[in-house]
């Protein structure tokens, strides 16, 4: 009988300890998408070098990486149990130089070469028996900006988040020490903020004349006091207002989804049902000045045109921001995507289909907002981990009632605030996060999200089948069918080097989500911005990726001289 005893306590305590390390129900999420539809969860990094890194000067880096990051040196296990969810091991035969390949392209090893690489390694299959990860160095690639290099870096999704991927990518560059320091000092920042230990001006800059006080040593413990009270009770009317906002954000978007999705015309043109194509394309635009984005800021932030900088001399302009309805970096790609999207819809070829002939008729009748799925990062200041740490939910933009060059400022001015207004509310939602919070507990068992109920290693079985055929796959096809646009803010001030070589241009993408989607990185990067973007690679739309990174470059360049235009006028 003491055996028996010793045997289960032991069990138990292997179980408990297993349960420990056990990935997050987020993470698991994207195996179980996988399975469930034609979903390729690849997170990618475009880096071009202005000088030549070979697999050894690589390898040197992505060893010091895994040695940083656990994850890059582990395999999942315990993978497709409904009652035991799946862990990280590390894997006995990892070796570095099996993740890192050395390609070179056909001539005249340009950018559209690397496009068309770029887009094969986020179309390969993945292999969960391994490390989830691969880096491509690609030899002999040049362009203009005088890049003679380029790296390409994909992890699959459960590996890391997009933010977590970055944030790896970032430790193997010159731009390390400034990162821990900012990740670092706004932990510590935070810390103290919630303990009433900042200055008053550090929470408000009204508060500055309370400061002298705070460094009293008579006044300075009242000084705290009301600092940690004043803290935790904007937090809690911040957090009883997003519960209003919140319901009303979710029934909107719910509102919406039901309202588009049986009728929505994807970005690429159709394919066959239950075969979509494996291919992949991309494309990268140029790279804009952070300069152009401040100008469309500050010419459409506020109730009208030009708001933000009435009455401040040109010389003064730098740093001025409207107090209400101020207009994000974000607000502003988003708004020119929804118009470049619309229009990449609009200029498709005629549906084949019957459904597809019914959605086209439909939408010249009713409004047909471009759906994206915006990601919210809830990720703690000075969290280095690679856990999935991302929220989000479908946003519905409209693009601009008139797509022509023609369009007034008035008309610009009151998208970019429609599209602002959309935004604003899922920024506020709580439900994003409570939802996140929910789904982590299905990493433990996975037997708690209907993902895992149908898999494909069962469709031998006719029940399973039919199930994963007419309602599973359905639904996930449903629920993956938005855009996916992703902001990474990098490096903005200055370039980095990685491997002593200094990046000329960086690009990052997200997962791209269904058939016929498409994924949208927008990343900051050495005082300018750029756009990536990935699509299914099908014949009847072929240089999709492209179109929409040129129309994107034509679409700004509008918003921009329209916005010189108000600031011109106010001068």
């Amino acid at each position: 009988m003491g055996e028996v005893a010793a045997r289960v306590v032991d069990r138990i305590t292997h179980e408990a300890e297993e349960r420990k390390h056990m990935i997050g129900g987020v993470d698991y999420l994207w195996i179980m998408l996988s399975d469930a539809a034609d979903f390729n969860p690849a997170c990618t990094s475009v880096f071009t070098m202005r000088d030549h890194v070979t697999v050894e000067m690589m390898a040197e880096q992505l060893t010091r990486q895994s040695e940083k990051f656990p994850r890059y040196r582990q395999r999942l296990d315990s993978t497709g149990r409904l009652l035991h969810g799946a862990t990280f091991v590390d894997d006995p035969d990892f070796n570095v130089m099996k993740h890192i390949r050395a390609r070179r392209l056909p001539e005249p090893a340009g950018k559209k070469e690397l496009d068309a690489l770029v887009g094969e390694v986020i179309a390969e299959p993945w292999d969960l028996s391994r490390p989830l990860w691969d880096t491509v160095i690609v030899e002999n690639y040049h362009d203009e900006d005088g890049a003679v290099c380029a790296i390409i870096a994909r992890g699959h999704h459960t590996l890391a988040d997009g933010q977590g991927f970055v944030i790896s990518q970032l430790y193997m560059t010159s731009y390390y020490d400034d990162l821990r320091q900012m990740m670092d000092g706004a932990a510590t920042k935070l810390r103290k903020a919630k303990r009433g230990q900042l200055l008053p001006s550090e929470y408000n800059a009204s508060l500055a004349p309370l400061d002298p006080y705070a460094t009293y040593a008579l006044t300075a413990p009242f000084i705290q006091l009301f600092l940690w009270a004043l803290f935790w009770l904007v937090q809690l009317g911040s957090t009883v207002f997003s519960v209003f906002w919140s319901t009303f954000q979710a029934l909107r978007m719910v509102a919406f989804f039901f309202f588009t999705f049986w009728r929505i015309e994807m970005v690429v043109d159709e394919q066959p049902a239950n075969a979509r194509t494996a291919q992949r394309e991309f494309s990268s635009s140029r790279v804009f000045s952070m300069q152009e984005m401040k100008l469309c800021q500050q010419a459409f932030s506020g109730p009208r045109p030009g708001f933000a900088v009435a009455g401040v001399p040109k010389d003064q302009r730098k740093n001025v921001r409207s107090k209400v309805k101020h207009v994000t970096l974000n607000d502003v790609v988003c708004s020119v995507m929804a118009d470049v999207l619309g229009e990449e819809i609009r200029n498709k070829p005629a549906p084949r289909s019957i459904w597809g002939k019914v959605k086209r008729s439909i939408n010249q009748i009713l409004p047909s907002p471009v759906p994206l799925f915006i990601p919210i990062s809830i990720r703690a200041p000075g969290d280095w981990s690679m856990r999935n740490l991302s929220t989000g939910a479908n946003v519905y933009l409209p693009p601009a009632r008139r797509l022509t060059p023609d369009i007034s400022i008035r008309e610009l001015h009151a998208h970019i605030h429609q599209c602002r207004y959309e935004l604003s509310l899922f920024k506020h939602s709580l439900w994003p996060r409570f939802c996140f919070h929910v789904l982590q507990l299905s990493g433990q068992a996975p037997v708690l999200f209907p993902l895992s109920w149908f898999p494909k290693s069962k469709e031998d079985r006719m029940l399973v089948r039919l199930m994963r055929r007419w309602v599973i796959k359905p639904i996930a096809d449903a629920c993956l069918q938005s855009c996916e646009p992703h902001t990474v803010p990098g490096p903005a001030k200055r370039p980095i080097t990685m491997a002593g070589v200094e990046v000329a241009k960086w690009a990052a993408l997200p997962p791209q989500g269904g058939a016929g989607t498409i994924g949208i990185g927008i990343i900051s990067y050495a005082g300018g911005i750029s756009i990536a973007v990935s699509a299914d690679r099908v014949p009847g739309s072929e240089g999709v990726t492209r179109r929409i990174c040129e129309s994107f470059e034509r679409r700004f360049a509008l918003y921009v001289a329209r916005a010189k235009e108000v600031l011109d006028h106010q001068d």
